[in-house]
């Protein structure tokens, strides 16, 4: 059993959510960052998490915690690991690090402190968190209280349960990353593919989307990140639009909103969707991020810069195909070893 002695900022179960039912109104969830919580849990030999409306099972499910981390008491002698934002963490008062397997005593208090740099820092224990699966997936869906411990952030008085470990401790201690990237290159560039109504913007709206440094507003969570920066000039519209969606520049007959879609209401102030994105929304969608660098927003701190590079689909498709069997073979490679 785990006690929360402090539950954090926002501090929520995830593994790699539940794709497949936005047609019911419900959005993957997950870990906002998917390799963060994948690599952690590699080092503490659970299942992966996989990328972004994978097929594949979800994963062991660890914690992300938003900005300021969770101090907690292990009643059991445990392995976890620690990713993503660099959150200073403690086990009884001593420095630990991230990206390596810590030995946790029964008794011993592991203290996460607030983010020096990213957003979103990851937490894996060896087994996995044990609460009950919805639709799949431990992971919480925070606007609609499903899944998770609860359907809610974790408080103090909460108590954690575990799966059974895959190894034994000791081995499972010993464990590496051997040269996986601990997190992506070019942290702050998010490539992304445009459209599905790139054509509602000028070239020169498209031109300054691309070539902007953009903001990240503190008005952001897991549903979208609003993002700061100059206006973004579209195309006059025609009439049925007007008509039929709104009076706005980039009003849209209602369709589907995709993770990663970049809605840009009004022309001003893109949206980029997060994992708990809506079903459909009525703006005009300049372009989408690939789920490669979903992730990527995901670590943004809030006033954080960052700026747009396009891509085509193929390469979308090219890189998070290598990041995903690049995380197997290193799985296959340390478990074999166990």
């Amino acid at each position: 059993m785990i006690e929360v002695l402090n539950g954090g900022l926002q501090t929520t179960i995830q593994d790699g959510g539940r794709p497949g039912y936005l047609a019911r109104g419900i959005p993957p969830a997950g870990a906002q960052d998917f390799y963060s919580l994948a690599i952690a849990n590699l080092l503490v030999g659970n299942e992966l998490t996989p990328p972004p409306l994978s097929r594949a099972a979800p994963g062991g499910a660890g914690l992300e915690m938003l900005v300021k981390g969770v101090s907690l008491r292990f009643g059991a002698d445990s392995v976890v690991a620690l990713a993503g934002a660099d959150m200073p963490a403690t086990l009884d008062g001593e420095p630990v690090e991230r990206f390596k397997p810590i030995r946790i005593s029964a008794g011993s208090v592991l203290t996460c402190g607030a983010a020096r740099s990213g957003a979103r820092g990851y937490l894996a224990i060896a087994g996995g968190i044990d609460v009950p699966e919805v639709l799949g997936s431990r992971g919480t869906y925070v606007r609609g209280s499903q899944g998770g411990l609860e359907g809610r952030a974790l408080r103090k008085g909460d108590t954690l349960k575990t799966l059974a470990p895959s190894a034994d401790l000791e081995r499972l201690a010993g464990r590496s990353l051997g040269d996986l990237p601990t997190g992506p290159e070019e942290a702050t560039v998010i490539r992304v593919v445009l459209g599905p109504q790139d054509f509602m913007f000028t070239d020169k709206g498209i031109e300054t989307f691309l070539s902007a440094e953009w903001r990240l507003s503190p008005v952001s969570d897991r549903m979208g990140m609003r993002l700061i920066g100059p206006p973004l000039e579209l195309h006059p519209r025609p009439d049925y639009l007007t008509r039929d969606a709104g009076s706005g520049p980039a009003d849209i007959v209602d369709d589907v909103i995709p993770v990663g879609g970049i809605q840009v209401p009004g022309g001003i102030e893109p949206i980029v969707m997060g994992v708990e994105n809506p079903t459909a929304g009525g703006y005009a969608k300049i372009a989408t991020v690939i789920s490669a660098d979903i992730g990527k927003m995901g670590q943004i701190p809030p006033k954080g810069a960052l700026t747009f590079r396009a891509v085509d689909a193929a390469e979308a498709t090219a890189v998070i195909k290598d990041i995903w069997q690049r995380l197997r073979d290193a799985k296959a490679a340390l478990d074999g070893g166990r």
